[in-house]
């Protein structure tokens, strides 16, 4: 994660000697303190923004990424759904014709019941507090004919069961003689949508009938191999129902806050974060990171000792788009000593249910920024004179 823009604290120090001889035989630093400090007030140093972070690379940092995109998909705008696009009924216009009785008659063909689950992926999100709403679920048919037909029936879509709840009824209605265009393809003649609650599991299609002309060979632009079908479709956004069950890792690199050389005991970094995610998210871990070469010459960021970083930090939920900007103030502390050079900063992130209105569906491209990062040192700067 890089930051971008560059510390100018070096360009305020770029200063002459603060200390000359007047007279070359005599030398006036001799036994002087040569320690000089500046800024005795305050002073601020801007450090840039941070590029911004997508929810996406949020979750494949804790770890949960392919877990998650085994079960779940995006969709063409980014959004995380489960989507499902079942066909469970398929007969050519011939043997429908063959097995009416009266074929020369407009007739009624029974189709066989279905059941099954649709959404069932939505049981393996819900073990990281998803939901999925809102969802929506249709019934389509395929007409091979010249003319209308129309379909009859019954749905029923429940929950999932499990050992504290057992199966619920969602949705339980009856459709009579809906029509499908002649020569539809996929045509949707029934739909239901749902906001909240719990998600569609069990899918049951019974009473189903296919109301037919008269003559339907002779209407089959195919010859009889005109394929009738029955499916459904089911949609379902995936938005966070409960708390996320562990915290999330950030890490800041490449902070380059160089204050070793100016030993202080105590900084602040404010910024603003810029959140995008329909969430709130709480900082609960915060460490700073200090560079270390191994004996091979390979440089690594590690956690800094004898130094200590604390907020408060509550980051306002937004949504795609439609950013939410929450100001935020980082304390670092010298335990001992002074603080070295910070390269950057190590944050876990608890994220908290959304709570009241508005969308929360989760779309994998919602960013949350860091921006105007700048650092504050109050009590001065302190320099070390050359012997």
């Amino acid at each position: 994660m890089k930051v971008f823009g560059h510390p100018v604290l070096l360009c305020l120090l770029a200063l002459s000697p603060l200390w000359s001889c007047g007279n070359p035989d005599y030398d006036v630093s001799k036994g002087v303190d040569r320690e000089v400090t500046l800024f005795s007030d305050e002073v601020g140093v801007p450090l840039g923004d941070i590029a911004p972070i997508t929810l996406k690379s949020l979750f494949e940092g804790a770890g949960i990424g392919s877990a998650i995109t085994m079960v779940a998909s995006e969709d063409e705008d980014g959004y995380l759904v489960i989507e499902e696009d079942k066909s469970f009924y398929n007969n050519y216009t011939m043997l429908l014709y063959s097995s009416m009785p009266d074929p020369t008659a407009p007739g009624t063909f029974a189709v066989d019941d279905y059941e099954g689950t649709l959404g069932s992926n939505a049981a393996l999100l819900a073990a990281f507090g998803f939901a999925m709403s809102p969802q929506s679920f249709c019934l389509y048919a395929t007409n091979p004919l010249t003319e209308e037909i129309a379909v009859s029936g019954k749905v029923t879509l429940s929950s999932m069961e499990l050992e504290e709840a057992p199966a619920e009824t969602l949705v339980s209605e009856e459709y009579s003689a809906l029509k499908v265009p002649a020569a539809a393809q996929k045509e949707v003649f029934f739909s239901v949508e749902r906001s909240g609650g719990k998600t569609f599991y069990a899918c049951k299609l019974d009473n189903m009938k296919l109301h037919l002309p008269a003559d339907m060979l002779t209407k089959d632009t195919d010859g009889g191999m005109g394929m009738f079908e029955l499916g459904y479709r089911y949609k379902g956004f995936a938005q966070l129902a409960s708390d996320f069950p562990a915290p999330i890792p950030i890490d800041v690199n490449d902070l380059s806050l160089p204050l070793a050389a100016y030993r202080v005991k105590e900084a602040r970094i404010r910024a603003e974060i810029s959140s995008e995610i329909p969430m709130t998210l709480e900082i609960s871990s915060l460490k700073a990171l200090v560079k270390q070469t191994d004996e091979d010459g390979n440089t690594t960021l590690v956690p800094a000792e004898g130094v200590r970083v604390s907020a408060d930090i509550s980051v306002a939920s937004g949504t795609y788009g439609n950013p939410v900007v929450s100001p935020v103030e980082l304390l670092i502390e010298a335990v001992e000593g002074t603080i070295p050079d910070i390269d950057g900063l190590q944050l876990e992130v608890a994220i908290k249910a959304p709570t009241g209105e508005g969308d929360r569906r989760m779309n994998m491209n919602e960013t949350i920024s860091f921006n105007n990062i700048r650092t504050t040192i109050s009590g001065g700067i302190t320099l070390q004179g050359n012997e």
